[in-house]
């Protein structure tokens, strides 16, 4: 496994320890025997784009999209011309926060500028979603999000739906003051939770608040 320029302390420290042992041995039959995304060079991909002290916003997602060409290594983005139920609504709500149209359905540029696309569970079966829970990766991502906290203490930490904002509770020494809630952009839980709550623009608020530079959320 390649560690991510930036992130080798982290990962130095994760190595070390037994359930990330399991994880990886877990993750090798799993790719020599199934179909999972996202592929195994692209797993870290959010790594890669920004390191662990330009980052900004976490914002937390569940686990990545099963279908075929979808999933990249960044939370709800794609490389699929098809835009994924959840991405639609939050570019829906996107146009509606800030009057903004995003050009595509890769996410990269947000990621450049300091939101940290993660989800909590890092890789999924096809078609089998949650199939890679409670196998490592939820401890994988708590040690990363008190390492974030830790290491960048002006970083928001920002819940998209309850088992993001859940996540975040557990990090130690939390300041409720840097966490914003908000709900899940699903088709489930859009109408009556996400819709109209203008999250880019209160991450943008929050950031100028602590004297960071807003997000530019158009590219």
């Amino acid at each position: 496994m390649k560690i991510p320029t930036g992130w080798e302390q982290f990962f130095k420290e994760e190595k070390q320890k037994p359930y990330f042992e399991e994880l990886m041995k877990f993750l090798k039959n799993e790719y020599e025997t199934k179909t999972i995304y996202p592929p195994k060079e692209n797993i870290f991909t959010v790594f890669n784009l920004v390191k662990p002290e330009d980052v900004k916003v976490v914002l937390l997602g569940q686990d990545p999209y099963h279908g075929y060409n979808q999933a990249n290594g960044i939370a709800f983005s794609t490389n699929d011309s098809k835009t994924p139920r959840s991405l639609a609504n939050m570019f829906k709500e996107l146009n509606n926060d800030l009057g903004i149209e995003h050009p595509s359905n890769d996410l990269t540029g947000w990621v450049k500028q300091g939101v940290f696309l993660l989800n909590t569970i890092l890789t999924v079966r096809e078609h089998e979603p949650l199939s890679h829970k409670n196998k490592g990766w939820e401890i994988f991502v708590l040690d990363l999000l008190n390492f974030l906290e830790q290491t960048n203490h002006n970083v928001l930490f920002c819940a998209f739906g309850n088992n993001a904002y859940e996540m975040y509770s557990k990090i130690t020494n939390i300041n409720s003051q840097d966490i914003l809630r908000f709900g899940h952009p699903s088709p489930f839980s859009y109408e009556r939770y996400f819709k109209n709550t203008k999250p880019y623009s209160a991450i943008n608020n929050w950031l100028i608040e602590h004297n960071e530079n807003p997000i530019d959320w158009s590219k």
